[in-house]
């Protein structure tokens, strides 16, 4: 695994949840007045229909989809050869992995997705909906499933962005261009998928935000994990099995 500095980055991710938890907490009609940039009466979002912005998304989604099934092959393959697998030991596939199943799969969809309640910004009373709106992190009845708290789709994309930034940093035989463009290529992807839930009514800008968090958070957590750099017995839990891995 590449190398980080754990305390700064950790230090970056607290300031990025304090920032963010007194901004959408301290003041929650921040939500609905960043929304309401983007909504017509009458008209509602009316980005959502852009036949170009729902390609790019839809691309970008099954590009991560297919990211996932790539780090999975690659990791089995990884552990059945002890070799890497294009260049990435095993133990990157399995960061991939885990980064994926644990931040867009459990901690996302399965758990605050489905759990939270929020309703999403084009069915809220403010923009001609019949729903309450609710301010970020607050657990509520406004909707059943697949709900608005957080962006399922901006997590992927963070995850997809940092796994092209892993790509740029192990992929050694890369020219300078070729690793400058992964890196602008790994900011884009969540960049463009953050505006495109928030213009088009999908998500407030607080659920792109507390899904990036998340994702960076986990990812965090995770390279300590897979780097061996948990204290003692703990250590263990990212060794992944292989001479180069």
């Amino acid at each position: 695994m590449p190398k980080i500095d754990y305390q700064m980055t950790g230090r970056w991710l607290i300031a990025g949840w304090l920032a963010a938890i007194a901004l959408f907490r301290g003041a929650p009609s921040v939500d609905l007045d960043i929304s309401r940039l983007f909504w017509r009466a009458g008209a509602g979002f009316t980005v959502v229909g852009n036949p170009l912005w729902e390609f790019l998304r839809q691309r970008l989604w099954d590009a991560a989809l297919v990211l996932l099934l790539v780090a999975v092959i690659a990791l089995i393959r990884a552990l059945i050869s002890g070799r890497a697998v294009l260049g990435i030991p095993a133990r990157v596939w399995g960061f991939v992995v885990a980064l994926y199943v644990l931040a867009p799969g459990i901690v996302v969809n399965l758990w605050l997705k489905s759990s939270s309640g929020r309703a999403r910004p084009a069915t809220v009373q403010e923009f001609g909906g019949t729903k309450l709106f609710t301010p970020a992190g607050q657990f509520t009845d406004q909707c059943a499933h697949n709900c608005s708290f957080v962006s399922g789709e901006v997590s992927a994309a963070v995850a997809l962005g940092i796994a092209l930034w892993l790509a740029a940093a192990l992929w050694t035989k890369l020219e300078t261009w070729q690793r400058s463009y992964l890196r602008v290529t790994g900011l884009f992807i969540p960049g463009f998928v953050i505006v495109q839930r928030v213009v088009t009514g999908r998500h407030f800008p607080s659920d792109a935000v507390f899904a990036a968090l998340i994702t960076l958070t986990i990812a965090w957590a995770l390279h300590a994990v897979f780097s061996g750099r948990l204290p003692g017995p703990l250590a263990r839990l990212g060794r992944v099995p292989g001479r180069r891995g």
